[in-house]
């Protein structure tokens, strides 16, 4: 066996930070409906990680598919534990969110894929729960995860997943 290095389960050394440590994952295959106009509720799309050290980063991935109709705007954020994370800049009365996306109006919309990435610093080795959560800016139409707009059984409607990715990379 011929290696240039082995790193550690516990990741790299200090100062040599980038090691991925842990690597979890969730995924959402049934899907969801809201009616919640900028109250961001769950979408029942979660992950626990328990981080090995204080010191650890934690990448988070999020892969979405969400619809909605004419005009509609979805908007996401992304949690750790009960606190948003990777949010915009507050500015006067615009909702802070890690990501969102607004239907043409005069059309509906069936799936767009959304994602949202951030590398956070949780400090802690206590599990930690990451979820997305979501709802409508607008009102006319309910907003889905995971289905077409028009959830019939039309040749071109779809059924995608949801995900969301975890990684523990060390300091």
């Amino acid at each position: 066996l011929k290696v240039n290095s082995i790193i550690p389960v516990s990741g790299v050394p200090t100062g040599g930070g980038g090691g991925i440590i842990q690597v979890l994952q969730s995924v959402k295959t049934d899907t969801a409906t809201t009616t919640s106009t900028n109250t961001f509720v769950d979408t029942g799309l979660s992950v626990s990680i328990t981080p090995t050290s204080t010191s650890s980063k934690i990448l988070i991935y999020a892969n979405l598919s969400f619809s909605a109709g004419d005009g509609q705007n979805i908007a996401w954020k992304l949690v750790r534990g009960s606190t948003d994370i990777y949010l915009g800049d507050a500015d006067s009365n615009r909702t802070r969110v890690s990501g969102s996306v607004r239907v043409v109006s005069g059309q509906d919309a069936d799936h767009q894929n959304c994602t949202s990435i951030f590398l956070d610093s949780p400090a802690t080795t206590s599990a930690t729960t990451y979820k997305i959560t979501w709802c409508r800016t607008y009102t006319t139409y309910p907003i889905y995860m995971n289905k077409s707009y028009e959830d019939d059984d039309s040749d071109d409607r779809t059924r995608p997943p949801s995900s969301i990715l975890v990684m523990e990379v060390s300091a």
